[in-house]
This record gives C-alpha cells, structure tokens and sequence, in this order.
C-alpha cells in the first residue's frame, strides 16, 4: 500500500511539473520529468528482476515460475534500453532497491511455496499495474521523444504479462474455493 501510495505521489509530482513550468524552464523542466521517471523504472526493473531470481529459489507452483521467467526476459531487456537512454541522458540510475521495494523484497524473501506464490502473485497483479500507469502517465508528461517510446514499446508486453498473472491469480483462487467446498 505504502508502495502504491508513493507511485501515485510520484505521479502527482510529474503531472504537477509539467503543468506549472514556464516556457523559459521547458527543456529543464521536462529533462526532471524524464530523470525522474528514468530512475523509478530502473528500480522497478531491478525489482523485476531480483523477485524474478527470488521466484525460483522460492516458488513452489510451475505456472508461478514460467510467468516469473516471462517477466525477468521483459525485466532483462527494459533494464539495458534503459540504462542505454539514461546513459545518452546522463542520468545516473539506482544500483540498489529504494526503502519500499526492498521492504516488499523482503516479506516476498521470507516466504516458501504456496504461500510465497500467493504473496508473490498479488505483489505482481500490483507492481504490473502500477507500471502500466507509471508507464502511460510519463507518455503524456514527457517531452522527449526517445522516452515516449520506451515507455510505449513497453505498454502491450507488460497488459499482456498482467492478463497472464490475473489468470494465474484467478486459478489459485479457484483452487482455494475448491478445496473449502
């Protein structure tokens, strides 16, 4: 929740930039907008992909770790093409979790089997949306056009990758309403 509330409030913040800059700060201010959004899609990615690493170790379901592979190939790729952009950018992007995702990092680590897959599942349904709107929010917002594109060539896999892991999380629902009956 605390992560969902921060997202929202960072989102806030760049609509907020961009719609009380003046005409003389457009450049700089739209670059802010930019490293803003570059570093919390770099830490949502490295997110990505520790929980990706996690999921294997920790997992107990196959469906669970084929959607967790799917997502760290997505993770992999987004984490280059946006260390290349923020390179051209001279953006410095994170090498480690902020405080909320290695909290989340933390509670998913100390999980097991059915239970992890659960936490794991609701955790993604979250981020994946999260992201989606993170990602919808900065093509309005930017003025660049190189990160208008990355964020729009991410938009299908990633509604694609969130149908999949709803399916999943509807299976495991079903598959507790089935076992109380």
């Amino acid at each position: 929740m605390r992560k969902l509330k921060w997202n929202l409030l960072l989102l806030a913040g760049m609509f907020m930039a961009v719609s009380c800059k003046n005409d003389k700060d457009d450049t700089n201010m739209t670059a802010e907008v930019d490293r803003e959004f570059a570093v919390a899609a770099a830490e949502s990615n490295l997110m990505g992909v520790r929980t990706g690493q996690l999921v294997q170790s920790n997992a107990e379901s196959q469906q669970v770790k084929d959607y967790s592979t799917a997502m760290s190939e997505y993770y992999n790729t987004a984490t280059t093409d946006m260390a290349d952009l923020a390179r051209r950018r001279n953006i410095s992007l994170p090498t480690a979790l902020g405080t909320m995702n290695q909290q989340d990092y933390d509670r998913l680590a100390a999980l097991q089997g059915s239970r992890f897959d659960s936490a794991y599942v609701s955790w993604a349904v979250r981020s994946n949306q999260q992201s989606i709107d993170m990602l919808r929010a900065h093509m309005t917002a930017s003025g660049d056009t190189e990160f208008r594109n990355w964020a729009s060539s991410r938009i299908a896999t990633l509604e694609q990758n969130q149908q999949m892991v709803e399916a999943i999380q509807n299976s495991m629902n079903n598959d507790v309403t089935d076992q109380d009956n």
